[in-house]
């Protein structure tokens, strides 16, 4: 939890972890203990617990004696076939057997907090199933996962040709945001419907048994270290869950993958001297002599994007792009050919 200043504003920034399992979900046997072990370990400020159709995980004595660290605890809600998994939070309700026109329409009548999961998952073959979100015409949802790091892994997965790589070097196969995922959010965000981006670790732990022996592939030590979601919050004394709930609502976040690089000293915004500022999740009135800025603390390729379609490059560790029309702008940051932060959008009105 550090402060950071951006032009004529102060926030409280928090790196966390979004989308993680535990021993109370059926496809997981990471316990609580080792969850929040791992997060300390990574130096997290926050993750979040949504497991399958649950919430078990609040009862366990040891989450409800932590104190150090922020937890939020949520659920993966689906339907009948398995599909359209759905992350909901401030709700105690787990609503199983409905469609997700029902479930989307409950947990948006009672104004919880709602991201879509790996709306488009890819396979290379048929060892492993997908899980699609495929009611493309329901946007009742905050915003959706464009990266998730398990189910960027699975989808480059093929156990007969690369299963060993990929087991045991992990991170050169969690490469990038899913670029459809991207162009649905795009399209959300051009029709004029705000939706927040999240990227996510969907962190639960593989367990393999062969020759006696227990094998742990992608534990949460190690995911907690890849995709994660840092958050931006007005400076206060007292941060609690809910701010950082209605933060990631608001799209005052960007995603990164710590793999990579960490991001200490990037900042990003939208402003001109004497008129204001504005940055991720946030709007601004348009005027003449605005500007994205941007600085991170190594060279990178920043892509400037608006309504999605790519507007200006810069190859330097700062750089500005101008703003001549309204729009929604957001940046794309590589390093070393990989991509490594996205951030929400600015909204220029």
């Amino acid at each position: 939890m550090k402060e950071k200043k951006i032009f004529d504003k102060t926030y409280v920034e928090l790196t966390g972890c979004i989308h993680n399992h535990s021993e109370y979900s059926y496809d997981s046997e990471a316990s609580t203990k080792e969850i929040i072990n791992a997060a300390k370990r990574n130096e997290l400020d926050y993750f979040t617990i949504t497991d399958h159709l649950n919430m078990d995980v609040k009862d366990d004595v040891v989450l409800q004696g932590e104190k150090s660290m922020k937890i939020i605890v949520g659920a993966e809600i689906n339907d009948k076939s398995g599909e359209n998994h759905y992350l909901v939070f401030n709700t105690d309700k787990i609503i199983k057997d409905a469609t997700v026109k029902e479930y989307t329409d409950y947990y948006t009548k009672i104004n919880a907090v709602r991201f879509v999961a790996h709306p488009f998952e890819k396979r290379l073959g048929n060892s492993f199933r997908k899980y699609l979100w495929t009611d493309k015409g329901n946007t009742d949802f905050d915003g959706l996962e464009i990266w998730n790091a398990v189910s960027d892994w699975l989808g480059r997965l093929n156990p007969k040709v690369n299963g060993f790589f990929l087991a045991f070097f992990p991170s050169f196969f969690i490469k990038s945001a899913n670029s459809e995922s991207i162009k649905w959010w795009d399209s959300l965000n051009k029709s004029g419907l705000k939706r927040a981006a999240i990227g996510s670790t969907d962190a639960l732990t593989f367990i393999y048994k062969k020759f006696g022996k227990t094998f742990k592939f992608l534990p949460h030590k190690y995911l907690f270290g890849t995709i994660r979601t840092n958050v931006l919050i007005s400076k206060k004394d007292n941060i609690n869950n809910d701010d950082i709930l209605n933060a990631l609502k608001a799209g005052n976040s960007y995603i990164i993958n710590y793999k990579v690089g960490y991001p200490v000293g990037f900042y990003a915004g939208i402003s001109k001297t004497g008129y204001g500022s504005a940055t991720f999740g946030q709007e601004i009135d348009f005027t003449d002599g605005l500007k994205f800025y941007f600085h991170a603390p190594y060279f990178v390729k920043a892509i400037c994007y608006k309504n999605g379609k790519p507007v200006g490059t810069v190859k330097e560790n700062k750089g500005e792009f101008e703003i001549t029309e309204k729009g929604n702008y957001r940046l794309e940051l590589n390093r070393f050919g990989k991509k490594w932060i996205y951030t929400n959008n600015i909204y220029v009105k």
